[in-house]
């Protein structure tokens, strides 16, 4: 999609195989590693699952326009991330009417509420 947007020439297919598996490897690791985190801070608290919690948001442009953003659960206590969602907003309407692929956005609303949101 982002070739198409750019005008760019489509990358060779053959690594798609490989990408794939990287996705899903990259997947299966940062979901084990925030599941052990999250274990750690309860454990360091007493067995309670009532933790203390940073949540922080970002977005892919600064201020309050961006149509993309990630907000981002830590442990005040070990200081790991437990927990994080990426949003995609309105941006999809844009990939659908501009190169005609199906896009899945998970939010609508503005850019200052998807923080609020993921928390």
């Amino acid at each position: 999609m982002f070739c198409e947007l750019m005008n760019l020439p489509q990358p060779s297919t053959r690594f798609a195989p490989y990408n794939k598996r990287l996705l899903n490897a990259v997947k299966l690791v940062s979901e084990e590693t925030m599941q052990k985190a999250a274990q750690e801070a309860i454990r360091k608290n007493g067995n309670n699952k009532n933790i203390a919690v940073a949540v922080d948001g970002t977005w892919q442009k600064r201020g309050y326009s961006s149509l993309n953003g990630v907000v981002i659960v830590s442990s005040v206590e070990t200081r790991k991330v437990m927990m994080w969602k990426f949003y995609l907003s309105t941006v999809c309407a844009v990939i659908k009417v501009l190169i005609k692929k199906d896009c899945k956005h998970n939010f609508e609303g503005s850019s200052g509420s998807m923080e609020v949101e993921g928390a």
